[in-house]
């Protein structure tokens, strides 16, 4: 599914069987934080740099699959995040179905300089329009944001509205929407970030509950 964006710089990575819900018929989009870039255009996210630039979320995930690609730290977030989906070890194969049944998008829309870095309260801000755009062209039903530094800094104006909170043995994890220009809702939920100390088994019951609440 390719489309024409007004805002979006980094484009999202949309699975081939996203739009009909996949593996887990329902439509899903994760949402990272931002992308890491060595090269450090002091004017990353220029209009310029769309065309070599605009499919840097795809590429980092066909890294991902290539088989030929040595084994890199950052592939085990993926990892572990696409095991808390289906709550079992993953192999190539399934990890390629369970990506194929989602969309990837990162919320930045300038790449950082360095890994485990944010964006500054600018970034975040110039990156709403984009990421209201991305919501009403490909329509998710759920989102999974990686991470609570980004959740804090997602938009929550006019459209927002706060969920009842998905209970885990007493451990409360907020959740809200984002209501689209026809009225339906995108229901939206923070993870802790996959890249460290995340156990995919008791996230698995988060993500569970929260799909089919």
């Amino acid at each position: 599914m390719s489309k024409d964006f007004n805002s979006v710089f980094f484009l999202p990575r949309v699975g081939k069987n996203y739009s009909k819900g996949g593996i887990f018929g329902k439509r899903i989009m994760v949402l990272g934080e931002s992308h890491y870039c060595a090269e450090h255009c002091a004017d990353c996210g220029a209009p310029c740099h769309k065309t070599e630039c605009g499919n840097f979320t795809s590429n980092v995930m066909e890294r991902y699959f290539d088989a030929d690609c040595e084994y890199e730290p950052w592939m085990n977030t993926f990892r572990k995040f696409e095991r808390s989906l289906v709550n079992k070890v993953t192999d190539r194969a399934l990890s390629r179905e369970i990506w194929d049944s989602l969309l990837f998008y990162n919320y930045l829309q300038v790449a950082m300089t360095q890994s485990r870095v944010a964006g500054n309260k600018e970034d975040y801000f110039n990156a709403e329009t984009a990421f209201y755009e991305i919501l009403e062209v490909y329509r998710p039903e759920f989102v999974i944001v990686w991470g609570y530094r980004l959740w804090n800094n997602l938009p929550n104006g006019e459209s927002w509205g706060w969920n009842e909170d998905v209970n885990i043995d007493g451990t409360l994890y907020e959740n809200g929407y984002y209501q689209l220009k026809d009225g339906s809702k995108v229901n939206i939920i923070a993870i802790q970030h996959p890249s460290s100390g995340y156990s995919w088994d008791y996230w698995h019951r988060v993500i569970e509950l929260f799909l089919n609440r």
